[in-house]
Order: structure tokens, then sequence, then C-alpha cells
């Protein structure tokens, strides 16, 4: 920015939009003009116009952010009410169970939801998520969604399970990679053993008939996680405890995935929202 910019300069030289509107909203969430003026003062450090009324883009150091070229700020709310019904739905009611000092509740869980209304946490729609997938971005305070995400019970227990790094990262938890997804896994099987006639059918991965041994080696890891986490969370709705031993085994089966063994033991980047 500089000295005589404006919002519909900037939108459309930056970012290729004709309405400013766009910027403002994807920047402060808001389209109350008081709010915007608060944020161009508290923030960008921008200077009163003329008139005293409002404030003006100055040479500073404040920083204004662009939209992707595919966001949307109608698609954003529809993102967000997405999660917000993942969260709200009767099935998350049980989602209650500790490992060591790191707990997960319904009740915390609301303070995501609260998060994303604030819009401390933003939800997305991505085209590089696979449909009906969740991910969280602990770095941007995002939720993105893919295509989809949402429309079945699977994919709403898929967003819990995302909510739940978002909870840890809200509250600045230290743990791993593999202690958060190992409790992002149990929150989502929580989630989705009460939307199962039978609790044998749990979430798992398809072991393919054919296919390299490295593929089929690889499946069987991914659905190990979901097999004992399942178990875990089949404890949690019988409310009996959970032995260290099912949590150490859960431990492993994330250290085995193909998607985490190689951080599982890294230190989780939750710093807060």
């Amino acid at each position: 920015m500089k000295d005589g910019d404006n919002w519909s300069n900037v939108a459309s030289r930056e970012a290729g939009r004709s309405d400013p509107w766009d910027l403002i909203e994807f920047n402060f969430g808001t389209r109350d003009p008081r709010e915007v003026n608060w944020y161009l003062e508290s923030y960008l450090n921008c200077s009163k116009s003329s008139d005293g009324k409002n404030y003006q883009f100055s040479s500073g150091d404040g920083e204004i952010y662009l939209p992707p070229a595919d966001w949307d700020p109608a698609i954003e709310k529809a993102m967000q009410l997405t999660v917000i019904r993942a969260l709200t739905n009767w099935a998350t009611k049980a989602i209650n169970f500790q490992r060591g000092s790191h707990r997960v509740t319904t009740r915390e869980l609301m303070v995501v939801g609260n998060a994303i209304i604030d819009g401390k946490i933003r939800v997305l729609q991505s085209s590089a998520i696979c449909t009906g997938r969740a991910v969280y971005d602990s770095d941007r305070n995002v939720i993105e969604l893919g295509r989809g995400a949402g429309r079945t019970n699977a994919s709403k227990a898929l967003i819990i399970h995302e909510c739940v790094h978002a909870l840890f990262d809200l509250r600045c938890d230290t743990m791993t990679v593999g202690a958060s997804e190992s409790m992002g896994y149990v929150a989502q099987s929580i989630f989705m053993a009460q939307h199962t006639d039978n609790p044998e059918e749990r979430l798992h991965v398809d072991i393919p008939d054919s296919g390299t041994p490295e593929e089929v080696r690889n499946a069987i890891r991914r659905d190990a996680v979901f097999e004992q986490a399942w178990k875990i969370a089949l404890l949690v709705l019988d409310r009996k405890p959970i032995p260290q031993s099912d949590w150490n085994m859960l431990s492993t089966a994330v250290s085995l995935h193909p998607k985490y063994r190689s951080d599982a033991g890294k230190p989780a980047i939750f710093d807060g929202v």
C-alpha cells in the first residue's frame, strides 16, 4: 500500500476484483464501516481522512492480504456453516476423553466453533483438498475443506478430527504430531461410531486385492490407525477407562502410518490463534 491508495484501486490492481468489499471482508471479516475503521487505525496504522470521519491508506508497516482467485465470501460463509453443523451434531456430545494432560470435550470443541464465528479461525474451500476431505493448517489458522465436505457422516467425522487440531492450536498445547493425530482419530471414531448401526462397521481403509507390496503394506498401516482408534472410541462410549497400553498401540500405529511416520515424534506447531 502507498499514499493515495484506496480499497477500490488496491482490489482492482492487486487482486483483480471489482468489488472492494471482497478485500475488506477477506481481511477483517466484517462489512461494518466502524469496525473497518478500527482495524485500519489499530492494525494498519492508517491516517485519518480529510473529513476526520474515516481512515485512508498511507505508507507504513501495515499489510493487507489478498484473497485467492477462487475465494468467494458467500462460499466461505457456507463452509463455516458446514463446520459449525458438524460441531453441533448430536454425536459430538459423547466426545469426552483425556490423554495425559490433553483433554478433548464437547464443551471445548465449542470453543473452536466460537473462534470460527469470531473470525479467529477461517474456513475456506480449497481445490487442493480432495472431495469430502478436511485439513487444519495451524500456520494460517485455517480449516480447508474439499468440495462436498460435510455431506456424509464420515466427512463430518473427519471435520471433527481437524477441529481437534484447531482446539490444540487455540490452547497452545505442547505435544507431538503423533499425539495430536492419535486424539484426532479417537474423536473422529467416537463421532462415527454413533452413526453406525453395528459398532463393528468401523472406519477403515480398504486393503487392495492387487497392487504393489508397498501399496498393500501402506493400506494395512493406515487401517491399523483406524482399528486402534475405534477400539478406544468404544471404550469412551462405554465409559470405561482407557488402558495406557491402548494409547501406546495407537501411538505405534500412527508412527507407522505412511503420512505421519517421518513426523510423528516431532513437536506439533500449535502456537495460538
